[in-house]
């Protein structure tokens, strides 16, 4: 069943979680540090008290956290929402956390009712913003975002209709409480609009950290049973990782490919071949003209759906057949996740730009494929944030009411360029270590 899991906002945990926060990003998170861009808090500061949701880029587990850190510098605690699976983490500890922090669940793909519910109610009652990664996943990628979901756009256009509502009863009078009046001639609409405020999160490693990414590359090497090549060029360790690597994968897969392609395409046909099994498995067609990110979520959103089916109408019986087949299904996760681990990792990625943090990316990609888990940081790291300017939906409203497919895809697009002109800005002011 959906088993919704709300907030617990616990103003004690909060009280705690702040100050123990330099304890937990020092050993938890290996020394992470925050670095908030300039002019980057007043950006924020300008929706102090208004109906927003936050919506930063997703590269990395530890988004949430350096989410908290920079809600400290900012004086604001937040709501997050988060995929339900992630409340069963650590045998429900890690869920116990997130509910009590702010953090309440959806089911992807599903008609989450009582999810979308929390979410109209948080952002129209304005108390505290929202946090919301559009990507619906970790890209596990510094440079670029994926192509992001329109989630957040319609989530936070429902709030709208329901200030609306509020505006338009409270001014016939049906209740006492004047609410979401504005004279901000910029808000487009008489009732005070829903803001999303794009933010950018982008992970460096100030120090040298290459005898760390060595001891991986020598790692993997004999995990995979190579011989170590301790002189070798991290270039040339890398390829040869991944054409093992991709050679396991194809053999497991029964995967046969043509002599004739390059790397690049024997990883994206591999992607393909898994995906296209395991639609036909789940009976269910893909777009030929989505992107194979689209594929992903469709066959992860008919997983979801099928995991957390309302049991209650089911006999003993149909529980029984149900859960069994729960199983099967929950493996298929993790081709799901071996797919995204590499549907941004192309040859090439490392030699056309090879900073550090991008060895890193690559060598933890690997690892989670050939470890399992996720890889501890390879150092120290300084995490960049930056502040957008607010997108207001007021602008959109009036076209969102006689055609909402095309508001919510001007206001995706817009908040996908405005994050990728931070990530941009910010790797162009900073200085890189490269490495051979």
């Amino acid at each position: 069943m959906l088993d919704f899991r709300p907030p617990l906002d616990t103003p004690f945990l909060f009280w705690w979680a702040k100050i123990n926060l330099p304890l937990m990003m020092k050993f938890n998170l290996k020394g992470t540090t925050v670095r908030v861009m300039d002019g980057a808090l007043e950006r924020f500061a300008k929706l102090k008290g208004k109906h927003a949701m936050v919506c930063p880029n997703h590269s990395n587990r530890h988004d949430p956290q350096i989410m908290f850190a920079f809600g400290v510098k900012a004086d604001e605690y937040f709501n997050f929402v988060a995929a339900r699976e992630v409340f069963d983490y650590d045998h429900g500890i890690n869920g116990w956390w997130l509910q009590r922090l702010g953090t309440y669940s959806v089911v992807r793909g599903a008609a989450d009712r009582e999810s979308f519910k929390t979410t109209r109610r948080i952002l129209s009652e304005g108390q505290k913003k929202l946090v919301l990664f559009p990507e619906g996943e970790i890209s596990r990628q510094n440079d670029t975002i994926m192509p992001l979901e329109s989630g957040a756009a319609q989530l936070s256009f429902w709030a709208m209709t329901d200030l609306e509502k509020h505006f338009l009863e409270a001014k016939a009078g049906k209740n006492g409480k004047e609410v979401g009046t504005t004279n901000d001639t910029t808000a487009g609409t008489e009732f005070e609009p829903v803001y999303i405020q794009p933010m950018a999160f982008k992970y460096t490693y100030p120090g040298d950290i290459s005898s760390e990414l060595r001891e991986s590359l020598k790692m993997l090497e004999m995990r995979l049973g190579l011989k170590v090549d301790e002189e070798g060029t991290f270039q040339v360790r890398i390829k040869r990782l991944a054409e093992t690597l991709l050679s396991t994968l194809e053999k497991e897969y029964g995967f046969k490919r043509r002599d004739d392609l390059t790397m690049n395409d024997r990883v994206r046909e591999l992607r393909l071949h898994i995906l296209k099994n395991l639609a036909a498995v789940l009976n269910v067609e893909l777009d030929n003209n989505a992107r194979e990110l689209e594929w992903v979520r469709t066959l992860r959103n008919k997983l979801d759906d099928f995991i957390y089916a309302d049991e209650e109408k089911m006999s003993e019986y149909e529980k029984e057949v149900h859960e069994q087949k729960q199983k099967t299904y929950k493996t298929y996760y993790k081709d799901l996740n071996r797919v995204v681990n590499f549907i941004s990792i192309y040859d090439g990625y490392v030699s056309e730009r090879s900073t550090q943090e991008r060895i890193a990316e690559v060598l933890d990609r690997m690892e989670t494929e050939v470890v399992g888990g996720e890889p501890a940081p390879k150092g120290a790291r300084e995490v960049l944030v930056d502040v957008g300017e607010a997108i207001n939906l007021g602008e959109y409203y009036a076209e969102y009411k006689t055609n909402k497919k095309a508001a919510v895809s001007k206001v995706t697009d817009r908040l996908f360029a405005e994050i990728s002109r931070m990530l941009n800005k910010m790797e162009s002011e900073r200085t890189p270590r490269y490495l051979e």
